[in-house]
């Protein structure tokens, strides 16, 4: 990122915190909530950090998301149910639900699956799949975008998101392994910040308005992004999305409003969360050992030319929370920009937090 300032983690959750509360969020809740987008912005994922605080504080201020949700478990079986989330943000839900299908499959000693409806954009989703992986489980976590920014391969309409997941495994290597992708080349979040901060993106990241390819990040955000492998990843895109909505009520497709664009309609966001404890297919302590050694077998291979270090998925991002702790977090002047307006709109100095260090 260019004309990045470094701001304290301490700093960057007492504004959070405090913003949340503003909007009708309980101190709980937006601890939790601001926890979610932190520890994105910890691991290096900035598209889906504070940058996205602003827009979630718009929605909850235009009464578009609840900040109070009536969360409640519907059609409830013994590893299953359906997960209603009140509408509430997304990072709450999500948590929230995650939290069922763990303890679900702690008393089924089953795998547990929970489908989600009326949620909201939830951020990264590694935050909830490692909520399993560190319970001891292996965790999955699928979502539908909440904006229609791809269309189906040979289409030209959007009317899919890049609908992320992530699974998650328990190693132990001091790291979870994690596999946390969007289903496009890159995340939508990611030309977000790169328009927020005035940088360009690679030329094979979207379409402009064109239907050309372009650099400018503020065109990619009226275009379409790209998905991931062509029409393999058109495909894993729809079947992400369908899994995330054909079990509830959630919207898909053309019912999807526009997490940006659309402030008078709720967005019903839906999710789909899975933990699989191991200790039902494998002994632990074999599962740790087989674990290791295919961690330390990966990171040992024969290098490519130039290459300093092979890591593991997760990895990378585990050692970037480790130095963002100790050196602080580096936000694009343009997303401080914008979280010293969201701070200001509410009553609350952004520069005086990050100068107070909270």
């Amino acid at each position: 990122m260019s004309d990045t300032q470094l701001v304290r983690e301490s700093a960057l959750r007492s504004f959070g915190r405090k913003v949340l509360v503003q909007t009708g969020m309980s101190e709980p809740d937006a601890r939790l909530a601001i926890d979610v987008l932190i520890e994105a912005d910890l691991r290096g994922v900035y598209s889906h950090g504070v940058v996205r605080l602003p827009i979630y504080i718009d929605r909850l201020r235009a009464g578009v998301m609840d900040p109070a949700p009536k969360m409640q478990v519907l059609r409830d079986k013994p590893s299953t149910c359906v997960y209603d989330g009140g509408n509430g943000i997304g990072m709450i839900v999500g948590v929230r639900s995650m939290e069922v299908a763990i303890d679900k499959a702690r008393v089924s000693q089953a795998p547990s699956f929970v489908a989600v409806q009326n949620s909201n954009h939830y951020g990264a989703a590694a935050y909830f799949a490692e909520q399993a992986a560190d319970a001891g489980m292996i965790g999955f976590s699928f979502t539908i975008g909440g904006i229609n920014h791809m269309a189906p391969w040979g289409g030209r309409a959007p009317i899919l998101g890049n609908n992320p997941f992530a699974i998650a495994m328990p190693t132990p290597c001091g790291f979870n392994v994690v596999l946390d992708m969007a289903c496009s080349v890159a995340a939508r979040g990611k030309i977000i910040v790169a328009a927020r901060n005035g940088d360009p993106i690679p030329a094979d990241w979207a379409l402009g308005p064109d239907g050309l390819p372009t650099t400018d990040a503020s065109e990619a955000l009226k275009g379409l992004v790209q998905p991931v492998g062509g029409p393999k990843g058109y495909a894993l895109t729809l079947m992400i999305g369908l899994l995330s909505t054909m079990l509830t009520d959630a919207f898909f497709g053309s019912e999807v409003t526009h997490l940006y664009d659309d402030l008078e309609n709720p967005q019903n966001i839906g999710h789909l969360q899975g933990a699989m404890p191991i200790d039902l297919f494998q002994d632990r302590d074999r599962y740790d050992m087989r674990m290791e050694k295919a961690v330390r077998e990966v990171q040992g291979t024969e290098k490519a030319a130039g290459v300093e270090r092979i890591y593991l998925p997760g990895e990378r991002e585990y050692i970037s929370r480790e130095n963002a702790r100790r050196e602080g977090i580096p936000l694009g002047t343009g997303v401080i920009d914008d979280l010293r307006a969201t701070g200001q709109s509410l009553g609350i100095d952004f520069d005086a937090e990050v100068a107070g260090d909270g």
